[in-house]
């Protein structure tokens, strides 16, 4: 028997794959809540209107994009998607905000040329210095100092922490540059630049997996240049039609079903729930890390240590609706960087990147690294909510009360890649080898916080 922990999109895509790459044992999924796909988490109301309160788009690019486009398509979702390319307003226009006012980042040769406020000197002259810059010999650093030396503290400041705080919800003084940013690490390190290595290096550059290049989606968005997609309905339906081919294929999903413990038996690990203690051949955990070692410690006090270390952070998601259409510009959003004196991390325009008719949907994002700083442990609803309004009427001008909004409060829902995450990452696998444990580890607590990224490392696991 095969089981897999956590019915979040890397568990269920893990069953999927076991699936589909020809196991023949009895598949299992335990899922601790009453719904399945993590945090994505689409609300839609009576009148068709979507509200995302977690992931709302995926990346075409790379392999790990490809990989989710080909089992997209495996799912016959094709006709569901809706993308956007590289050329749309949503994907060109991204700002950030400093001293209260927005900026538009360089997005194209011509403004990386030009001097655009908040930066003292076009983008370009700081690549220069990249060139010039010192090498640091290291395993590891924060990508706030990597930046900081190669590119200066500007780009570091107002490219970088914002970006981190955008993704991760996170500090870039914390976060890792091995984790987040591997491949310019090691060229600076072989070579002593990141633009010269990049170049003198591209032999090693990820390359197309040629099996996912076959798939007809992943050719559609090659060739129409996506930069990034969902699906009418929202992304959970995603999750739902994936939960629906998992039941098809005689799959166990077990909701409301939280496991207690992992022991030892032999070469089969027992898994504990509330009611009964299962011999598991094979398990994959695709649980949060903190979850997964307080169920591990009966089997490593060591493993269930590794686990733990890796922090999470909270996240303030405030949805808000408008009538007609409100912004002067269409854009993506706005980040703003922790330099400034604001709770929140950034404002998302969702209708600007996909229309859902004549109004104004905005997502405010909040706390992050800062929450409890900012908040406390658990703070009313209706504070996150002032917090949100103020924001958009200080920075957007927008002063009417909206029509609809939704407050949600996402606990420690982003794992952080702080310094050594690599190698933690890499000890807690080595050990589980070395203990010859029948446990694959997959999920965003380990190989990427992105959906994308969550699929792959389900992938990867079970190949």
């Amino acid at each position: 028997m095969t089981a897999v922990l956590g019915g979040g999109i890397s568990g269920l895509a893990a069953a999927y794959y076991l699936k589909t790459l020809g196991s023949s044992s009895r598949i299992l999924v335990f899922e601790a809540s009453h719904r399945l796909g993590g945090w994505i988490n689409s609300t839609t109301h009576e009148d068709g209107t979507v509200y995302e309160l977690g992931p709302r788009t995926l990346r075409a690019a790379g392999n790990a994009g490809a990989n989710t486009l080909a089992l997209a398509e495996s799912l016959g979702l094709t006709e569901k998607i809706i993308s956007i390319n590289y050329s749309h307003a949503s994907t060109k226009n991204r700002m950030i905000q400093v001293n209260g006012k927005l900026h538009k980042l360089p997005n194209s040769l011509k403004t990386a040329f030009t001097k655009s406020p908040p930066f003292s000197k076009p983008l370009a002259l700081y690549a220069l210095k990249d060139l010039f810059a010192k090498k640091v010999i290291n395993s590891d650093e924060s990508l706030f100092s990597f930046v900081n030396r190669r590119f200066g503290l500007e780009v570091a400041n107002y490219a970088i922490d914002p970006m981190t705080r955008g993704i991760f919800a996170g500090n870039a003084r914390d976060l890792s540059v091995l984790s987040l940013a591997k491949r310019m690490h090691e060229v600076e390190q072989q070579y002593g630049s990141v633009l010269g290595g990049l170049l003198k290096d591209r032999k090693n550059a990820e390359k197309p997996d040629s099996a996912l290049t076959k798939c007809e989606l992943v050719k559609q968005a090659r060739k129409e240049k996506w930069a990034v997609w969902s699906l009418l309905g929202g992304l959970e339906c995603f999750v739902k039609v994936l939960e629906e081919k998992l039941l098809q294929d005689g799959i166990e999903i077990r909701r409301n079903t939280p496991v207690k413990g992992i022991k030892k038996s032999g070469r089969k690990l027992v898994v504990q729930t509330e009611e009964e203690e299962m011999e598991i051949k094979n398990l994959v955990s695709c649980l949060p890390s903190r979850n997964l070692s307080t169920i591990v410690s009966s089997v490593s006090l060591e493993l269930a240590t590794l686990l733990g270390s890796i922090p999470y952070t909270t996240v303030g998601v405030v949805n808000l609706e408008y009538p007609g259409h409100l912004l002067n510009e269409p854009a993506f959003g706005y980040l703003v960087p922790s330099s400034e004196p604001n709770k929140v991390l950034g404002v998302i325009f969702d209708t600007c990147t996909f229309p859902q008719g004549d109004r104004t949907i905005l997502t405010v994002m909040m706390g992050g690294y800062w929450f409890e700083s900012l908040f406390g442990n658990n703070p009313p609803l209706e504070s996150l909510l002032d917090v949100a309004m103020k924001e958009v009427k200080e920075t957007l001008k927008i002063s009417i009360k909206p029509v609809r909004h939704k407050v949600s409060i996402l606990k420690d829902c982003i794992p952080q890649y702080n310094v050594g995450h690599f190698e933690r990452v890499h000890n807690s696998r080595k050990l589980i080898h070395d203990l010859k444990l029948p446990l694959t580890l997959a999920g965003n607590s380990y190989d990427g916080v992105g959906v994308n990224d969550a699929i792959m490392s389900a992938r990867k696991a079970v190949l």
